[in-house]
């Protein structure tokens, strides 16, 4: 969101409304040149009514909904660029204002993969009826926006044919080549597995799980100074258990640049979810030799084994983690060829082209992007 900011306020007159978080203090400050005006609001907390009458996947904060429903009524504005699904209800009913729907990914999880992998019955089935509030908002609420932007041509698919006659325009994720640069050298004396996102996430838990218990031991036992570190914040207590015999739990670290240098390969076990993953694109720009799955490469331009390894099985996904490990000349060829894919496809200054076209498009010459 930040690049994406960037690059339209540096075409149009763009106000930004937010919730006040953990953060807004750096937004402010890295969006102060950008931004026309921008309004932080602070939460106010559910109350009673609110939690017992909620039934929407997508929570709703009272003053977030007052900021918005005041400044789209103003009439000063001539578009509404919503950040992912979960912002649609804040959006006024039947304004005038086209919005723009802004979807990181398109696709949800089966129930049964859900139930098979989210450690336990409770969990499983938290997540069971949060699947089955969101599969019933995608078939009966899903809000007609004036265009519907996702990060990938098979996401643009799934949702063209879930929904007729929305418009969609693939607007891919991005990485910044210019501040994560590649990494100068890939000899090793201790090998470091590195694998990062979110660790609070499902996908992300089942794919440290995999890692940990199904792939790292196998190493481990034919390079015993390797290390496997699992990077990201809000680890869930399934992958804080994970820690020891060699892996590393970091929880939230304040420089991932740091990771990434150290790092010998990348690996992704990806196994569910949709969209293109921006750690994936992190990685590449790092200049790492990448290991991931099928459904991991999903919607990137980027060819097995040329450009990165492709593994879907635990024996496979080992035998190429050997491979790399056994030799420095197959690392550096897969990491110059992962850096030159994101130099020529992913540079967030080639991904955001289309908004401008879009937005020329949709505003008057004085219309404000809120």
């Amino acid at each position: 969101m930040l690049h994406l900011l960037r690059f339209l306020g540096s075409r149009f007159q763009v106000d930004l409304i937010v919730p006040e978080l953990e953060g807004s203090e750096d937004a402010r400050r890295l969006l102060k040149d950008v931004c026309a005006e921008m309004t932080f609001v602070t939460p106010q907390r559910p109350g009673l009514l609110d939690r017992i009458g909620h039934v929407s996947p997508y929570a709703k904060d009272r003053a977030l909904a007052g900021v918005v429903r005041e400044r789209v009524a103003s009439g000063a504005y001539g578009a509404i660029h919503v950040e992912k699904l979960s912002m649609i209800p804040y959006v006024p009913a039947q304004t005038a204002v086209p919005v723009v729907l802004d979807i990181w990914s398109y696709g949800l999880a089966s129930p049964l993969r859900i139930l098979s992998n989210a450690g336990g019955v409770a969990g499983g089935s938290k997540q069971l009826v949060r699947r089955v509030k969101l599969g019933l908002f995608d078939r009966w609420c899903w809000p007609m926006a004036y265009c519907v932007t996702v990060v990938s041509e098979e996401d643009r698919i799934r949702c063209e044919g879930a929904h007729p006659g929305q418009r969609v325009l693939v607007v891919p994720n991005g990485v910044d080549c210019q501040t994560i640069r590649p990494k100068p050298d890939h000899a090793v004396t201790s090998p470091v597995l590195l694998f990062t996102g979110d660790m609070g996430t499902e996908a992300n838990v089942e794919a440290a799980m995999f890692l940990a218990t199904e792939v790292f031991p196998a190493i481990r036992r034919e390079f015993p100074k390797a290390e496997l570190r699992l990077v990201g914040r809000n680890p869930d207590p399934r992958v804080g258990r994970l820690a020891g015999q060699g892996i590393m739990v970091t929880g939230a670290v304040p420089d991932m640049q740091v990771h990434l240098r150290a790092a010998t390969i990348y690996v992704a076990p990806h196994f569910t979810g949709s969209g293109t993953r921006t750690k994936l694109l992190e990685a590449m720009a790092a200049g790492l030799p990448i290991i991931t799955t099928s459904l991991g490469i999903e919607g990137m331009k980027v060819q097995p084994g040329r450009d990165l390894l492709v593994a879907d099985q635990p024996t496979d996904m080992i035998e190429s983690i050997q491979t790399l490990l056994a030799s420095q000349p197959d690392r550096e060829r897969f990491a110059h060829a992962a850096r030159h894919m994101a130099e020529i496809w992913y540079d967030w200054s080639r991904c955001l082209w289309p908004l401008e076209p879009l937005y020329q498009n949709l505003l008057a010459p004085k219309a404000v992007a809120c």
